[in-house]
């Protein structure tokens, strides 16, 4: 860790000790091995996942609707970290009855999912309810995230609930939400109708009915003439 704090790269400090060795194959010990101990060694506490902890402790002395909390494995290391703030709780109050599920965003450097639950105001603007790090994609984990937004949300379900399909997250949301329903997001679906179909025509015109405001008649029309 301090060889990386001092601007040595990963691969640079793995070429060292495999070049003491000989040959890589003689170090026995894999470029991968030492990027999952770099990774295990930034979650324990303390350490990064420490600072994280203490900065939200700090916020919620401003702000006593703060909720947060952590999950460890049995080594202290940070596994799943979930945040909620007074607005974004109040913000699902409003305006949570239509909730999205995302855990597609993964570009931080512990290569982690945050994990966003968010909405739509009468505005139409994005709204977020809360936020989360998840160390594995997991339905253990997504189900914990899930009780999590629950318990945060004083036991207020939404009655819609999007997802992009995976597997793990739907499992999840069954588990936690069997009553809700569960929705595909628009833009995978679009995504795996142009992917899977090779009409362009077909793709625009799928597109403008996934996304226009038809009422349900109209739209069953559409989707008719779409098909045939």
């Amino acid at each position: 860790m301090n060889m990386l704090k001092s601007g040595i790269s990963t691969s640079q400090i793995f070429g060292l000790p495999a070049s003491q060795a000989g040959r890589y194959e003689f170090f026995g010990y894999g470029p991968r091995d030492m990027y999952n101990e770099i990774a295990r060694q930034m979650h324990q506490v303390p350490g990064y996942a420490a600072w994280v902890l203490k900065k939200l402790e700090d916020m919620r002395l401003k702000d006593l609707q703060l909720y947060f909390k952590a999950c460890h494995e049995s080594r202290g290391l940070l596994r799943n970290l979930f945040w909620s703030d007074g607005i974004n709780q109040l913000h699902y109050q409003l305006f949570g009855d239509v909730t999205a599920f995302d855990a597609t965003y993964k570009k931080n450097k512990y290569s982690c999912p945050l994990v966003i639950f968010s909405g739509v105001n009468h505005h139409n603007q994005t709204i977020v309810f809360a936020g989360a790090l998840i160390m594995d994609e997991t339905a253990d984990a997504y189900i914990w995230l899930l009780r999590q937004l629950m318990f945060a949300m004083k036991g207020k379900s939404p009655t819609s609930i999007i997802t992009d399909g995976v597997m793990a997250i739907s499992n999840a949301v069954r588990d936690v939400f069997s009553k809700v329903r569960h929705r595909l997001c628009v833009w995978h679906l679009i995504r795996n109708a142009t992917s899977n179909v090779g009409n362009s025509s077909f793709s625009s015109t799928f597109r403008k009915i996934m996304l226009g405001d038809y009422e349900i008649p109209v739209f069953k029309r559409k989707w008719v003439q779409l098909i045939e």
